[in-house]
């Protein structure tokens, strides 16, 4: 798998150095990352979906989906917005309007090939760690 080592340490950092899974403190030398939706069942190598893990708990959990998964999902991909790791270059709806529509996700539509994400008012297509394309869905997001 290969993750550049800045999302290597983010996702360290964001686990504060702890297994996922099990709180294990962890060195750097230690860990391994788990697809916490598993590639085998659609999963990406997209920060939201990289968890940090220990050798153990990483090979106790398998090719499993978890059942939280669609909250935790939501929950990392929020935090990686806010933490500047998803990029959002091409678009045209200004940074501080987008940061308050990604608090409005509520549930995933897709996976594969992309994770779309879904708000009431927006649908956001993410591939690469960044968000490729916005669909309004009805109303106007201004509203």
């Amino acid at each position: 798998m290969n993750i550049p080592n800045s999302e290597k340490i983010y996702i360290y950092e964001r686990e504060n150095k702890r297994c996922f899974y099990c709180g294990k403190n962890l060195k750097y030398r230690q860990i391994t990352l788990d697809h916490y939706i598993p590639k085998s069942k659609g999963g990406t190598k997209e920060v939201f979906n990289l968890v940090l893990s220990c050798r153990k708990c990483n090979k106790l959990k398998g090719n499993r989906i978890p059942r939280d998964y669609e909250k935790r999902i939501i929950s990392l991909f929020q935090q990686a917005f806010g933490d500047g790791m998803i990029k959002s270059e091409k678009l045209i709806i200004p940074r501080e309007d987008l940061e308050e529509q990604i608090l409005y996700i509520d549930r995933i539509e897709y996976i594969e090939p992309n994770f779309v994400f879904q708000s009431k008012y927006m649908r956001f297509y993410i591939k690469n760690n960044t968000i490729e394309r916005i669909i309004l869905l009805g109303r106007k997001y201004e509203d």
